[in-house]
C-alpha cells in the first residue's frame, strides 16, 4: 500500500453526497432564513435563487463549466442588489465547479469570500461546512499542512463526530509524518466501526494503521494489526484480500530476519491466488513469486530462487507490459550477479535495457545499465564498462533534471497559494466597499422618500377641510334615506299578510297529498303479497336444479376415477419401460467394462513384452561381464572387482525390472510406481557409458562426450531415467557399424536438460517411425 494510495480515501460517492444534498440543503435553509431576502424585491431574489439552482442542477450533471457562468450571473445580480444570499450561494457554486475542474486557485478564491459571510451569521452547521470543504481543497491540492487549521476548526463545531471528517485528519497528519495524532484519529475511527460491527470499514481503518505503524518501523505492532486484518478478511471470506494481507505478513517476516515464517506466509498466499486466478497470470501470483524467489536467495537455495524468479518471468512474458519484463529480467540479473554467474547476469541485464529503451521508465533503464557496467568491470572489459557508466550516468542527470523541475512546481504552487489568500482578501474588502456605496445610495433615496412624506401631508390637511364639508353633504342624504327606509317597512308588511294566505293554501295541498301517499302504501303491499308467492315458485325451482347438480357431479366423480385408473396404468407402463431401458444400459455397461478388460490384459501383455526385451540388456551385460572374467583368469587381481561391482549393478536393475513386472496392481490401475528424486544427469550418463565401454570396443566405436555444463541435477525417477538411456545406448553401440563414432550430448535450457544420442547406423526407416511411441 503505498502513500498515494493511502491518501486516496475520499471516494466519489462522498462528492456526490456533497453536491447533490448538503449543498442544495444549504441554500433552502439560507433561503429560508436570510433576512436580507425582506431587502430585495420578490421578483429580483427569485430571478437570483432561479439562477442559483440552475447553476446546482448543472453541478450535479458534472457540467461544471456551464454551472459557472450560470452562477456568475446570479453573484453580479447580487453583488449589485447588495443581496447576501445570492453573493454567498454563487460564490459556493462557482467554488464547487471550480475545484472540480482541478482550478485550486480559483475555487480556494471563492471559498475565501464566503467564509466570513457565514461566520457572520454565526450559523456553526454552515461554518462547519464551509471549513470542511476548504481543508478538503487544500488536502486535495497537495498542502496537507493548509488544510489541518479548516479540519480542527471544523470538529470542534461539531458535535457528533463524522467518520469523513476523522479520516480526513488522520489523512493530514500521516502525511505531515505526525503518526501518533493519526493513529489516535485512526483509533477513534476504529472504535466507531467496531460498536457498528461493519467489518469492511474495520479492514479500511486496520490497512491504514497497520501501514503507520510499517512506516515507524514498529514491525511487531504493524504485524498485530495484519493478523486482524487476516480475521476479518476470512469472516468477509474475500480470499484475494486474504492472500494479499498473507503476502503483507510474510513481508514483516522477512523485515524480521523470521524467513521460515515468511516462507510459509507467501506460499500460502501463492496457493489463494493461483485458485482465483485461473490462468496463474494476474500481478499478485508474480508478486508471490519474486517474493519466494527473494527468500529462497537469502536461504542460499538459488536453484529455487531462480525457478520461482523465471516462473514469474514467464508470466509476465505472456501477459505483463514491457517494464513489468524488464523489471523482472532486473530481477534474475541481481540473482545472477549475487551468485557470481556474470555471463548469465549480463544476458539478462542486456534484455532488461532493449525492453527499457523502448519505454519511457528512465530511472530502471540507469539502474540496468548502472549493473551492466558493474558486470563487464568485474569481467575485466573496462571499456564495455566505462561506456554502459557513461549512458548511466546522463540518464541520472537527466532524472535530476526532473526532480528540480518537479520541486520548482511545488514552490510555484506554494507562491500561487498565498496570492490566492491575497486575492481573496482584496476581493472581500472590494465587495464591502461596493456594499458601503449601495448603504450610502439606499440613505439619499430615503432622505428624497421624506421630503414627498412632508409634501403629502400638506395636501392631507387640505383635504380634511374638503372632507368636512362632504360629511354635512352626507349628513342631509342620510335623512332621505331614512325616510325611503319607513316607506320600505310598511311595503314589507303588506308581504307578509300576502305569505300568511299562501301559507294557509299549502297545508291544504299537504292534506291532500298525505291521502295520496296512503293509497300508495295499499298498492305496494299488494305487490308484496304477489312477490312472496313468486319466490315460494323460485324456491322449488331451485330445490330441482340441486338434484340436477348432485346427479351431475356423481356423473363426473365417476369419470375422475376412470381418468385415474388410466393414468396409475399408463405410469406403471412408463416404469415398466424405465427399468427395461436400465437394464439394457447395465447390460451395455457391463459389456464396456468386459471390453476394458480385454484392453488392459492386452496392454499388461505388451508391457511385460517390453520389459522382457529390457531385461536383456542387462541380462546380456551380466554374460558378457561373465565371459571376459573366464578369458581374464590370469589378470583375476587387477579388474574383478570392477567386473563384480557392475554385475551386481546390472543384477540391481534386473531385480527392480523384475519387481515392476510382478506389480499387476499398478498396470491394472494404470498407473505407475514413479519415485522422484534428485539425480546427478551427469554422474548416470558417466555410468551408463562405462557400462556399455567395453561393448564398443569390441566394434572398436568411439564414444565421444560433449557435456555443455559440470554440474546439472534434474528431478526424476532414476530408475525409469536409467532404463531409458540405457537402451539409447545399448541401441547406439548395437546397430552402429565397425569402427564408427557415437556422440553423447548434454545441454541445459531454462527449465530443463536436453540428452543426445547421436550414432551412424542405419536409422529407422519412415514406415517404421509411423510406429514410435
Amino acid at each position: 500500500m503505498g502513500k498515494q494510495d493511502f491518501q486516496r480515501s475520499t471516494c466519489h460517492l462522498r462528492e456526490h453526497f456533497v453536491f447533490c444534498f448538503l449543498v442544495p440543503l444549504f441554500f433552502l435553509s439560507l433561503f429560508s432564513t436570510s433576512p436580507s431576502l425582506a431587502q430585495v424585491a420578490a421578483s429580483d431574489s427569485l430571478k437570483i435563487a432561479k439562477l442559483i439552482t440552475d447553476a446546482q442542477a448543472q453541478l450535479t450533471q458534472h457540467n461544471y463549466q456551464q454551472a459557472i457562468t450560470v452562477a456568475q450571473q446570479g453573484l453580479d445580480r447580487s453583488t449589485k442588489l447588495d443581496f447576501k444570499w445570492g453573493f454567498v450561494n454563487s460564490l459556493l457554486v462557482i467554488a464547487q465547479s471550480q475545484k472540480a475542474l482541478r482550478n485550486f486557485p480559483a475555487s480556494l478564491n471563492h471559498y475565501l469570500q464566503v467564509l466570513p459571510e457565514v461566520e457572520k451569521k454565526n450559523d456553526a452547521l454552515k461554518v462547519e461546512w464551509v471549513n470542511y470543504k476548504i481543508g478538503e481543497l487544500f488536502q486535495e491540492w497537495g498542502v496537507p499542512e493548509k488544510a489541518l487549521p479548516y479540519y480542527n476548526k471544523a470538529l470542534a463545531l461539531q458535535t457528533t463526530k463524522s467518520n469523513n471528517l476523522l479520516e480526513r485528519i488522520a489523512e493530514v497528519y500521516f502525511s505531515l509524518n505526525q503518526r501518533d495524532q493519526s493513529l489516535k484519529m485512526y483509533s477513534q475511527l476504529l472504535e466507531i466501526h467496531r460498536q457498528k460491527n461493519d467489518l469492511k470499514q474495520m479492514r479500511s481503518t486496520l490497512e491504514k494503521m497497520a501501514f503507520i505503524y510499517s512506516q515507524s518501523n514498529d514491525i511487531e505492532s504493524s504485524l498485530k494489526y495484519r493478523f486482524q486484518l487476516l480475521d476479518i478478511n476470512k469472516q468477509l471470506k474475500d480470499d484475494e484480500q486474504v492472500a494479499s494481507t498473507l503476502n503483507s505478513i510474510g513481508n514483516y517476516y522477512k523485515d524480521l530476519k523470521r524467513y521460515d515464517k515468511a516462507l510459509e506466509s507467501y506460499q500460502a498466499a501463492l496457493s489463494i491466488n493461483k485458485q482465483i486466478s485461473s490462468d496463474g497470470k494476474n500481478n499478485s501470483v508474480v508478486t508471490n513469486l519474486i517474493n519466494i524467489g527473494n527468500i529462497y536467495q537469502t536461504l542460499g537455495d538459488n536453484q529455487n530462487a531462480i525457478r520461482s524468479l523465471n516462473e514469474a518471468l514467464q508470466i509476465k512474458i505472456k501477459s505483463g507490459t514491457p517494464s513489468e519484463v524488464a523489471v523482472m529480467n532486473n530481477f534474475i540479473a541481481a540473482l545472477y550477479q549475487a551468485q557470481g554467474n556474470f555471463s548469465e547476469a549480463e544476458q539478462y541485464t542486456k534484455d532488461a535495457i532493449d525492453i527499457l529503451s523502448k519505454t519511457d521508465n528512465k530511472r530502471a533503464l540507469a539502474a540496468a545499465y548502472k549493473r551492466l557496467s558493474d558486470l563487464y568491470a568485474k569481467q575485466g572489459s573496462y571499456e564495455k564498462s566505462l561506456t554502459a557508466y557513461q549512458t548511466y550516468s546522463m540518464l541520472k542527470d537527466s532524472l535530476l533534471y526532473r526532480e528540480q523541475l518537479n520541486q520548482e512546481k511545488e514552490n510555484l504552487k506554494e507562491y500561487v497559494i498565498q496570492a490566492t489568500e491575497k486575492e481573496a482578501k482584496l476581493n472581500s474588502i472590494d465587495y464591502e466597499m461596493q456594499a458601503l456605496e449601495l448603504r450610502n445610495a439606499k440613505e439619499i433615496a430615503e432622505r428624497e422618500k421624506q421630503k414627498l412624506a412632508l409634501s403629502l401631508k400638506e395636501k392631507e390637511l387640505q383635504n380634511l377641510v374638503l372632507q368636512k364639508e362632504q360629511s354635512e353633504q352626507a349628513r342631509a342624504v342620510q335623512q332621505l334615506k331614512l325616510q325611503q327606509t319607513e316607506a320600505e317597512k310598511e311595503k314589507k308588511d303588506r308581504e307578509i299578510i300576502l305569505l300568511e294566505q299562501k301559507r294557509d293554501l299549502q297545508n291544504v295541498e299537504i292534506q291532500k297529498k298525505e291521502l295520496e301517499r296512503k293509497e300508495r302504501l295499499k298498492e305496494i303491499d299488494f305487490k308484496n303479497t304477489k312477490l312472496a308467492l313468486q319466490q315460494a315458485q323460485l324456491e322449488r325451482v331451485n330445490i330441482r336444479q340441486r338434484y340436477l347438480i348432485f346427479i351431475a357431479v356423481l356423473f363426473f366423480v365417476l369419470i375422475l376415477f376412470i381418468l385415474i385408473g388410466y393414468i396409475i396404468k399408463r405410469r406403471d407402463n412408463k416404469l415398466l419401460t424405465a427399468q427395461n431401458e436400465e437394464i439394457t444400459r447395465q447390460k451395455e455397461q457391463i459389456e464396456s467394462i468386459n471390453k476394458s478388460l480385454v484392453e488392459l490384459n492386452e496392454e499388461k501383455n505388451d508391457l511385460i513384452g517390453i520389459v522382457a526385451h529390457d531385461l536383456k540388456s542387462p541380462l546380456n551385460q551380466i554374460s558378457g561381464l561373465l565371459e571376459i572374467m573366464r578369458l581374464e583368469e590370469k589378470n583375476r587381481g587387477t579388474n574383478s572387482d570392477l567386473f563384480a561391482e557392475q554385475i551386481g549393478k546390472a543384477t540391481d536393475r534386473l531385480k527392480r525390472m523384475v519387481t515392476k513386472i510382478l506389480d499387476v496392481s499398478a498396470i491394472e490401475a494404470k498407473t505407475l510406481n514413479i519415485t522422484i528424486e534428485k539425480i546427478n544427469i551427469i554422474e548416470l550418463l558417466h555410468e551408463i557409458i562405462n557400462r556399455f565401454t567395453e561393448m564398443a570396443s569390441k566394434k572398436h566405436i568411439v564414444i565421444v562426450k560433449e557435456f555443455a555444463v559440470e554440474v546439472l541435477f534434474i528431478e526424476s525417477d532414476k530408475g525409469y531415467v536409467s532404463e531409458v538411456l540405457e537402451n539409447l545406448m545399448s541401441n547406439a553401440v548395437k546397430y552402429s557399424p565397425l569402427e564408427r563414432k557415437i556422440i553423447v550430448k548434454l545441454n541445459r535450457k531454462i527449465n530443463f536438460a536436453r540428452i543426445e544420442f547421436i550414432d551412424q547406423g542405419q536409422g529407422i526407416s519412415e514406415k517404421d517411425m509411423k510406429n514410435l511411441f
